[in-house]
């Protein structure tokens, strides 16, 4: 039977192979003639790369990433997801069962937001051990995605270790404002879209810094290089200049805050 792990860091295009080879060398482990009848081979794995561009340490941003993204895929997915600031620290690694899916990685926040979009999350600290020389740089590789492996060979997560109250991560709150509304950038894609914290566009006309936003449903309904309001396909407010770069145009970048003013 086909199992689906995906992939999502910030480590570039190096590094996740050696993910992908632990994961296969570990089924291989698993489905030894002393392992007994496997339920899965290492041949019927489908590696997905959801993105290994994710901005460094960018918890935020990757969490909007694995929001955007796991709905997508059939229950039985397992999601790896390493953005992890703390690695080698106290922090926790996780391993999270929601909707039908799995998530691993580090208990930063990073998981929940897809987690909570499938359902009820149920968290598990990994609690096991794979290797001695386990690197104290590297727990995608060490950690991570031994435990991948142990859940596509039908592993139950809760044996990994003891049940836990994850991490939360929040995008932040709109704030009303007298001349509008404030919010947060949390993501800024490859073509320098805003995505903002909103998931409903105002009912009012607005600007950015001096300048109008035209509310569309689809970038061609603007003039080229013509600054843009719309729900993306993620389901998020995302500000953008048709043909352009709405990132480079108002100088801003994820983190920040603006203030879409009534006009």
């Amino acid at each position: 039977m086909m199992k689906i792990i995906t992939l999502l860091t910030d480590f570039g295009s190096f590094y996740p192979a050696q993910m992908k080879g632990v994961i296969l060398c570990k089924l291989n482990e698993l489905i030894a003639p002393s392992a007994g009848s496997p339920s899965i081979s290492a041949s019927s794995i489908t590696f997905v790369d959801i993105a290994h561009d994710i901005p460094p340490q960018d918890v935020r941003a990757g969490a909007f990433a694995l929001l955007s993204s796991a709905r997508y895929f059939p229950a039985g997915t397992i999601h790896i997801a390493v953005v992890d600031p703390g690695v080698g620290t106290d922090r926790l690694g996780l391993a999270v069962e929601s909707g039908g899916q799995f998530f691993v990685g580090p208990d930063n926040g990073l998981l929940l937001p897809a987690a909570r979009s499938l359902g009820q999350p149920v968290a598990y600290k990994i609690a096991c051990k794979f290797e001695e020389s386990m690197s104290n740089t590297f727990h995608g590789r060490d950690i991570f995605a031994p435990v991948a492996a142990l859940l596509a060979a039908g592993q139950n997560p809760s044996s990994l270790g003891p049940r836990v109250l994850p991490k939360a991560l929040s995008f932040g709150d709109t704030k009303k404002t007298d001349d509008g509304i404030e919010a947060s950038i949390i993501y800024v894609d490859r073509f320098g879209n805003l995505i903002l914290n909103m998931q409903k566009l105002p009912g009012f006309d607005v600007s950015l810094k001096g300048v109008k936003l035209k509310r569309v449903r689809t970038y061609g309904e603007g003039r080229r290089i013509e600054p843009l309001i719309t729900i993306g396909s993620h389901g998020f407010a995302e500000i953008a200049v048709n043909q352009g770069n709405a990132a480079e145009a108002f100088r801003l970048k994820a983190g920040d805050r603006v203030e879409l003013e009534e006009i």
